[in-house]
């Protein structure tokens, strides 16, 4: 008696409904699904990164991290305390979305009982020493690039198919904000999110990459998805930074006084 492969025949129809899901679709549209998967109304978790190689000091934090959609469902506010080494303990970081890429930045320093905001043109600078920009930190948004589709592959070290969709700014404030010249995206074909990118400079060399793992249903209602632990490599200073995410509660309800400057001051 012949015995049924049904390993195979599950990988067979999760290959024919990728296909499908993705048949027809443009750039764009691709990236709107993309956006649309990661878009939970309401997301709180604790983190660790985690930043070493290059020969330096590894360096690890702990922080809290909180982020909501706004009135608008298309940006989001989100607050970041940290908690440890005690030399950051109470640092906190507000971003504050708004149109037209006109996002405020914030950080508070306990030891200065400061509020600093970081320019535009100091987004694309290191989150906290570590190999993320403040501009990776932030959501990235349909309407800030352009897409080009540049084909089809197996995902990075999945047994899934990918699409590969190159992104670039739409305008120079985006430009200046990210300090990329384009973006390559390896995009699931069954949930739209991404697991690898790579990230250009403003002389078109590749400066970053960057992996997602652990992607996650975090919320089965609204199928909504989230990469609970991201790498990212600097390929010219040989660092990298781990950021692990874990504890994540969804539409639990946050209060919108987290998202304040008076609630950013706040010592813990």
């Amino acid at each position: 008696m012949n015995r049924i492969n049904w390993t195979g025949i599950y990988f067979l129809i999760l290959a024919v409904m990728s296909a499908n899901a993705v048949a027809g679709l443009s750039a764009k549209e691709i990236m709107i699904k993309n956006e649309d998967a990661r878009k939970a109304s309401e997301i709180q978790s604790s983190a660790v990164i985690t930043t070493g190689g290059g020969g330096g000091v590894e360096r690890v934090k702990q922080f809290t991290w909180w982020r909501k959609l706004t009135a608008d469902k298309v940006r989001y506010n989100t607050m970041t305390r940290f908690h440890s080494p005690a030399e950051v303990r109470g640092e906190g970081i507000l971003f504050l979305e708004h149109e037209n890429d006109q996002n405020d930045v914030m950080m508070y320093l306990p030891a200065f009982k400061k509020i600093r905001r970081v320019e535009s043109q100091q987004q694309s600078g290191s989150f906290m020493g570590s190999e993320f920009s403040y501009a990776d930190i932030a959501t990235p948004h349909v309407e800030d690039y352009k897409y080009s589709l540049i084909k089809e592959m197996t995902c990075p070290g999945l047994k899934l198919k990918c699409t590969v969709v190159e992104s670039t700014p739409a305008t120079d404030a985006v430009k200046e904000r990210t300090g990329y010249t384009k973006t390559l995206s390896w995009v699931r074909d069954d949930n739209f999110m991404s697991v690898a990118a790579e990230f250009y400079g403003t002389e078109g060399t590749l400066i970053k990459k960057m992996t997602a793992g652990e992607i996650t249903e975090v919320d089965p209602v609204q199928h909504k998805w989230m990469a609970l632990h991201l790498k990212i490599e600097n390929l010219k200073s040989g660092r990298f930074t781990v950021l692990q995410f874990s504890d994540v509660l969804v539409n639990k309800g946050i209060a919108d006084s987290i998202f304040t400057q008076q609630y950013l001051s706040r010592v813990p």
